[in-house]
C-alpha cells in the first residue's frame, strides 16, 4: 500500500521545547477554553521551566474584576472579542509576571526582579 503516514508531534512539546530554547517563560489567560491550553502546557515534563500560570476568566465580571477588561468594552461588544482578548492577555502578562515575550519578572532563582 503507500507509506504510512507519520504522527504529527505533540504541539504542547513543540511548543515547550521551544520556549525552554528560547529561554521564554508564557503565561495564559483563557476563557471559552475553561484552562485546556494550560493543562495541554503542563502536562508536559518540564512546563515549569517556562511556564508561569494561567487564569481562566470564563465569567464576565471575571474579566473585568480580575482581568481589568473594561466594563465599557464588555456591554459594547460582548466577552467574545479581539480586544477582550487582548486586554486579558495584557493583564495576565502583568498578574504572572511576564515581561514582554517571555522575560519573567522572576529571577531564576524564584525571587521577583526589581520593576
Amino acid at each position: 500500500m503507500g507509506e504510512r503516514m507519520s504522527q504529527p508531534a505533540d504541539p504542547a512539546a513543540a511548543v515547550i521545547a521551544e520556549l525552554t530554547r528560547r529561554g521564554l517563560r508564557i503565561a495564559v489567560a483563557e476563557s471559552l477554553t475553561g484552562g485546556l491550553l494550560v493543562a495541554e502546557l503542563t502536562r508536559i515534563p518540564g512546563a515549569s521551566v517556562v511556564v508561569n500560570g494561567g487564569v481562566v476568566a470564563y465569567d464576565t465580571d471575571v474579566k473585568r474584576s480580575l482581568l481589568g477588561v473594561s466594563a465599557e468594552l464588555l456591554e459594547r461588544e460582548g466577552a467574545v472579542h479581539p480586544e477582550v482578548a487582548r486586554q486579558m492577555a495584557d493583564r495576565v502578562r502583568r498578574v504572572l509576571a511576564v515581561d514582554g515575550p517571555g522575560r519573567s519578572r522572576h529571577r531564576d532563582d524564584g525571587r521577583r526582579r526589581p520593576d
